[in-house]
């Protein structure tokens, strides 16, 4: 059962999260929108000039702040919070890929399925450090097994999106 919840509250924060990037950007001018896009993650604004850093230092950022805020025993909900921003953007940047001309091809092969499966893991490794009742008290575990292959899930899913981008698109 509780496992089945915290399938549910992950699916209800991305979608949340991802309309709200969808909204924000209809909040926006489009000077304003690409302002901060290039802010965030410049990929988006010209995919063909990318370095590996502008690939690694996002999902780096993100993958640290995550870790940090859901190894804290008093603000593991930070993490989530964290991820939404993430899936905010994730949205905020489809429309902006969606409403481009020439950005089809780049959004379904490229932005779309890397960013979903970015946010996905990151929602999972919120559940790296979890707290459990043992006895009259709490205890910690961190979950080193999964931590280890949701690391390498990140350094794969990274290698792959530096090919997609080098050579697909």
């Amino acid at each position: 059962m509780f496992r089945s919840t915290i399938l549910i509250q992950y699916a209800v924060i991305l979608a949340i999260s991802f309309v709200s990037g969808v909204i924000c950007f209809q909040a926006f001018s489009l000077d304003k929108s690409i302002q901060l896009i290039e802010l965030i993650d410049s990929r988006v604004i010209d995919p063909n000039d990318v370095s590996i850093w502008q690939s690694i230092l996002p999902l780096g950022v993100s993958i640290l702040l995550v870790l940090l805020f859901a190894t804290h025993p008093y603000i593991p909900f930070v993490a989530q919070f964290v991820v939404a921003v993430r899936a905010t953007f994730f949205g905020f940047s489809s429309v902006f890929l969606l409403t481009q001309q020439d950005s089809m091809i780049v959004y379904s092969l490229w932005w779309f399925p890397f960013q979903l499966i970015y946010c996905i893991l990151l929602l999972i490794l919120c559940s790296v450090y979890t707290s459990r009742k043992v006895g009259p008290n709490r205890r910690h575990f961190f979950a080193q097994n999964l931590f280890y292959i949701l690391l390498a899930g990140f350094v794969g899913l990274c290698i792959l999106e530096i090919l997609v981008i080098s050579y697909i698109v």
